[in-house]
């Protein structure tokens, strides 16, 4: 699994399925507008274009288990207690 860091669309950030493979969030926006930039959780990069097909600047790290915390709490259809995709 991989938290990923990527540049989306400015207009609507969220994936073109739902729900995307792990939780995801929105965490702002381009000064100029021309991007957001968000955060999610996907088995692999390719999985992360699959859902946000405009991804790029894709940094990712790999990650054993999802972590929430206050900046990135659990969004409210991701099932309780669940840190695994």
């Amino acid at each position: 699994m991989i938290r990923a860091r990527f540049h989306a669309n400015a207009d609507d950030w969220r994936p073109i399925k739902f729900p995307p493979p792990g939780p995801a969030w929105c965490t702002g926006y381009a000064a100029d507008g021309s991007y957001s930039t968000v955060v999610a959780y996907a088995e692999s990069e390719d999985q992360i274009r699959e859902f946000w097909p405009e991804a790029s600047n894709i940094e990712a790290d790999d990650r054993n288990e999802i972590t929430f915390t206050d900046r990135f709490p659990r969004p409210d259809w991701w099932p309780e207690g669940k840190h695994f995709i």
